[in-house]
């Protein structure tokens, strides 16, 4: 298992982290992209077969999350999925 906490742009944290506000812009969480994968992908690598990768962040930014997933599964050719680790 690899835990896979990234740097990001903290707007998830606004209400609780008012000064987040006096740093935040909308280019800020997009320039955090390639950062982001980069990150994700040495840790899918670090990775078992059959392994589980939690990637996390404490943004709400689709760019720091969503696109960053979907970039991951695009450059693995279906080598890794997305689970449903609910139940």
């Amino acid at each position: 298992r690899v835990l896979c906490d990234v740097p990001c742009s903290g707007d998830g944290t606004l209400r609780k982290n008012p000064e987040v506000w006096s740093r935040w812009n909308p280019e800020f969480g997009a320039g955090l992209h390639m950062l982001q994968l980069r990150l994700a992908l040495r840790a899918i690598a670090l990775l078992r077969v059959g392994g589980c990768l939690a990637y996390s962040t404490c943004s709400l930014n689709p760019a720091e999350d969503e696109a960053v997933v979907a970039e991951l599964l695009r450059r693995c050719h279906g080598a890794v999925q997305v689970v449903d680790v609910r139940s």
